[in-house]
Parts: C-alpha cells; structure tokens; sequence
C-alpha cells in the first residue's frame, strides 16, 4: 500500500488503487475490437505477376472473350465483367454491359474468363 499521509482528505488517504484493473475495461475493448477488424480484413494481394496479368489480358482480347476482373478499389474489392478494349502499359479499358471502365493494371487482382451461366443472365436483364 503507497503512504499517502500527505494527503489533506482522509478518504484519499485511505484510497486502495486496483493496480491494473482498473485498465481491463479498456484492454478488452481495444482488444476486441482488433480482433473483430482482423477478422473482417480483406485480402488485397494479388498471386499474378505483372506479365501473367498482360499474358492473360492479351488472351481475352485477343479472343474477344469477356472476363471478369477482380480488382482493387481502396480498401475493398469490385468486379467487373466484360471485354477487353483498349491494353496500355498502365491501364486497360474494359466495356462492361453499361458503361466502359479504365482500370489500372496493378490494382487488378484476379483475372478469369466470365462463366456462361452469368452472361446467360446478364443478357436476360
């Protein structure tokens, strides 16, 4: 127990500090929530070089063939889905069912050829 007779007030004399208990409450917060964030993290690497991402986007568009692109967007992923137009050494243009779309080649994290079933049913909406 630390001396505190130097203290005015007899309740503050006779005051019995928890130690560090009193700091649980915080520590299992601040824990948990780093738990929860780990958890819900999103994986954003990629396993494709750079030349396997040309390799393959020169394949779709080459072929004609829409593929699907995961790729990158801050701290999320998007995907995208259709054909390849325009190939640069930093972008690429691919023209989706609405609109066409500028993605940057190292944000693109997946690339595949789109599966029948989905164009299927983008065609019928």
């Amino acid at each position: 127990m630390t001396n505190r007779t130097y203290l005015p007030y007899q309740s503050a004399r006779d005051y019995r500090d928890r130690g560090m208990m009193k700091w649980m409450g915080f520590y299992l917060s601040e824990h948990t929530t780093s738990l929860t964030e780990d958890r819900n993290k999103i994986d954003l690497s990629s396993e494709l070089t750079r030349t396997e991402k040309f390799t393959l986007i020169g394949q779709l568009y080459a072929s004609q063939i829409k593929g699907k692109f995961i790729v990158k967007s801050g701290k999320n992923k998007e995907i995208f889905i259709g054909d390849v137009r325009e190939i640069s050494s930093r972008e690429i243009t691919i023209k989706t069912a609405n609109h066409y779309k500028l993605i940057k080649v190292e944000d693109i994290l997946v690339i595949k050829m789109a599966e029948e079933n989905y164009l299927e049913s983008e065609r019928n909406l």
